[in-house]
């Protein structure tokens, strides 16, 4: 390779979205991943974009944040988010088909004559300009190289969980159905009460797998919470997790909700069951409703540390590190939570390393983008007590014109001008 030239170091979402963001613009990518050489409990294969949780990258209506992003994305770089599009498997939300998504990603970048990618572990930042996308593969000697490259601000962490994922689900044996109306289906198994209370004992007294600081009341990052946590009392357990199908076609009675992971409906994720406990105590606890005895367990669920770099005076709006602005940073690194979220960050990352590299200014779409207002939201965080970030429509600003419409008008406003503030930015950015 030869030429305007930046590194991406992870091969995620985010670090995927950079790549593709950045070779849109004119400059040459090399994109390190990690993986096999080094992993981490959360992955469990060798591919790019692996999605370690809920195949679910959010709404696709644009009045919801994650709806909005995706609208945005398309306006700007939307490769990556073809690729999720191409292995949908849901309507109303954009759940993919997991490892046939990953494979759309591999074939996109291996298409690239201006992808170079490298599977080797990362020890140190590389020359020039340099897009950190290491999510959870963020460790040392690379974690004291961003360490030293972030000034005096250290990393803050945190934490953040999954389901178990299995396999041997009888279909017949439940009931399809939306969660709530407007949803996508998922399939519903019986749970009877004397189960339900044998689960919860089991939640509650199985021997747990997590690290050592952390607790059933430590948060998560994605404002999930421990199943355990909930199963200390039944009654709780039973109306958070275990509530059938809402409709008026539906019993009310006790159900446990399942996800498919693939289009063949091979694997299964159980949505909310995120657990720290062993996983022969997760066996254990299935093992209490009849519908799941005969399932098995193909990746337990989970809860794993997850470093980070607050805003404040750490991290710049254009997502460049204070200190050091040839390094930018996406993804969880930078603070941000959710599928869509490190694919914006990421494209966001990767279009201002590609004008640097050019020697051009990194800039922003107008606030009135959500991507733009989640990167100057992500600034913002105070080192040391700060939560990390999912966007919402409250980053948005209000116009005063709107006052007194009702909450849809303002909402369309907000939309519209979004997605016109993207496109506006993209066409001067990526020239």
């Amino acid at each position: 390779m030869s030429g305007q030239r930046i590194s991406v170091i992870g091969g995620g979402l985010s670090g995927c979205a950079a790549a593709m963001a950045a070779i849109a613009c004119g400059v040459e990518v090399i994109l390190y991943e990690q993986r096999p050489d080094r992993s981490t409990p959360l992955h469990t294969t060798p591919d790019l974009a692996e999605l370690v949780g809920l195949p679910d990258l959010g709404a696709t209506r644009p009045d919801r944040a994650d709806g909005l992003l995706k609208h945005e994305l398309r306006a700007i770089s939307p490769a990556l988010l073809e690729c999720a599009e191409r292995t949908s498997t849901g309507d109303e939300s954009l759940t993919v088909d997991r490892v046939a998504m990953a494979q759309q990603v591999e074939r996109r970048l291996d298409a690239e004559s201006t992808i170079e990618l490298r599977r080797e572990e990362v020890r140190a930042l590389p020359e020039g300009v340099v897009v950190v996308a290491a999510g959870p593969t963020t460790w040392s000697p690379l974690a004291r190289a961003i360490y030293a490259a972030a000034g005096r601000i250290s990393f803050s962490f945190a934490y953040i969980g999954r389901a178990p994922l299995v396999t041997g689900i009888d279909e017949e044996a439940g009931m399809w159905a939306p969660p709530y109306p407007g949803a996508d289906p998922q399939l519903f198994l019986p749970v009877t009460e004397d189960e339900a209370t044998e689960l919860a004992r089991r939640l509650t007294e199985g021997e747990r797998d997590a690290p050592p600081e952390f607790s059933e009341d430590t948060p998560l990052a994605d404002e999930q919470s421990p199943v355990e946590r909930s199963a200390r009392d039944t009654d709780e357990l039973t109306a958070r997790h275990l509530r059938g199908p809402r409709g008026p076609e539906t019993d009310g009675g006790l159900a446990i909700a399942l996800v498919p992971d693939d289009a063949d409906r091979r694997h299964w994720h159980l949505p909310g069951f995120v657990t720290a406990l062993s996983p022969k105590a997760q066996r254990e606890a299935l093992e209490a409703v009849a519908a799941l005895r005969d399932a098995t367990i193909v990746r337990p669920g989970l809860v794993h540390r997850l470093p980070w770099l607050a805003g404040g005076e750490t991290l710049q709006p254009t997502l460049q590190l204070s200190a050091t602005p040839r390094v930018f940073v996406a993804g969880t690194l930078a603070g941000a939570v959710g599928y869509i979220e490190a694919i914006t960050t990421g494209t966001l990352a990767g279009i201002n390393a590609a004008r640097l590299a050019r020697r051009q200014m990194p800039s922003l779409p107008d606030r009135d983008s959500l991507c733009g207002a989640l990167c100057r939201a992500l600034a913002r965080v105070p080192a040391g007590d700060g939560a990390m970030l999912r966007a919402n429509f409250g980053m948005l600003p209000e116009y005063p014109e709107d006052r007194g419409r009702s909450k849809d008008e303002r909402r369309a406003r907000q939309i519209e001008a979004a997605v016109a503030a993207a496109g506006e930015w993209a066409q001067q950015a990526m020239r």
